[in-house]
């Protein structure tokens, strides 16, 4: 992956008033069903949408094949998430080494494609990093702008930077950030988080100090641990990088499932922060938003369909869960 600003593409859309509202879904990772139901739901409230996908689109869930078939059927527009350039990458090595050479996940995503490989790779390489256009309020709020701008990434900027300027590492990848020089505070740095050993290390510790697993519906969901897993050693002065955003532009972005549905506001209620990552893979929800009206939708997962400990797809039946 690279870590510049050179390659970024950011597409711009009509402003609010010339295009159909937006709705906005989080991370799909595959799971086709859920989006179709999100979608049929959002409908409810909403005839006619332009649906955007915010990346992550096809691994890690059951039904790759299914999700790029709905985004054609939709007309959706979609950007580049972390996994979907792992994806294109992950084709190109096969090629040169074999699937052997491949995480076990990634191979059954493959074999899923298998039909599509091409135009799947097609399509990723030709997705923009972020898209930016403007949101016009559907009724008035007070003391929030009539028309404000609005950027779509997959996983955060760098506030300071903003996002043409932007390492394409940090749109693709970013939860916490630090200064290089926390006495400057001039230059941020991208934190590697760990993330899935932080997640297992968290339900292992949860389910100890429990002694018995968490009830179902509790607190969001994740595979129990069947392994040990030690996060990486954490950095003290870390944070994530949206605390440093304060506007003017609505950031909504996914790949942060840890977090879960996030909104951040001016004092005037105005969001500048929507994060949409809510774990549909890993049995939770799966979440669109509508930036026009400032509402979200959801549905539930029909199951778990990433085991986080065995780093698998679970392509059949049910999977255990635990809360964290």
């Amino acid at each position: 992956m690279q870590d510049t600003a050179r390659n970024i593409v950011v597409r711009e859309l009509p402003a609010s008033a010339e295009r159909l509202p937006l709705f906005i879904v989080g991370d799909v990772h595959g799971c086709a069903r859920e989006l179709r139901d999100l979608v049929v739901k959002a409908r409810q409230r909403v005839s006619e949408f332009q649906l955007v996908l915010v990346g992550d689109l096809f691994t890690k869930g059951p039904d790759p094949v299914g999700v790029f078939e709905l985004i054609q059927e939709f007309n959706a527009i979609c950007i580049k998430g972390n996994h979907d350039w792992a994806l294109w990458a992950a084709m190109m090595q096969a090629q040169r080494r074999g699937l052997q050479s491949l995480p076990e996940h990634t191979q059954q995503t493959l074999h899923l494609v298998r039909h599509h490989r091409r135009a799947l790779f097609d399509f990723v390489n030709g997705l923009p990093h972020a898209l930016r256009t403007t949101v016009r309020p559907s009724s008035e709020r007070k003391g929030w702008e009539s028309e404000y701008p609005m950027v779509v990434v997959h996983a955060g900027i760098d506030p300071i930077a903003g996002v043409n300027s932007t390492p394409e590492r940090m749109l693709l990848t970013a939860r916490y950030v630090r200064w290089e020089d926390a006495q400057t505070k001039s230059k941020l740095l991208l934190v590697p988080s760990g993330y899935r050993a932080e997640m297992l290390a968290e339900a292992e510790q949860k389910q100890q100090q429990l002694g018995a697993p968490i009830p179902r519906g509790s607190a969001p969901e994740l595979p129990t641990p069947r392994v040990s897993a030690k996060p990486r050693v954490d950095v003290p002065d870390k944070f994530r990088w949206h605390e440093l955003h304060n506007g003017p532009e609505l950031i909504v972005f996914g790949h942060d499932a840890k977090q879960g549905l996030f909104r951040k506001t001016l004092s005037s209620g105005r969001p500048i922060c929507v994060g949409l990552d809510t774990g549909c893979t890993y049995g939770r929800q799966l979440t669109g938003y509508f930036p026009e009206l400032d509402d979200a939708v959801q549905v539930d997962a029909k199951r778990t369909y990433f085991d986080l400990a065995k780093n698998v797809i679970v392509l059949k039946g049910p999977s255990p869960r635990l809360a964290v």
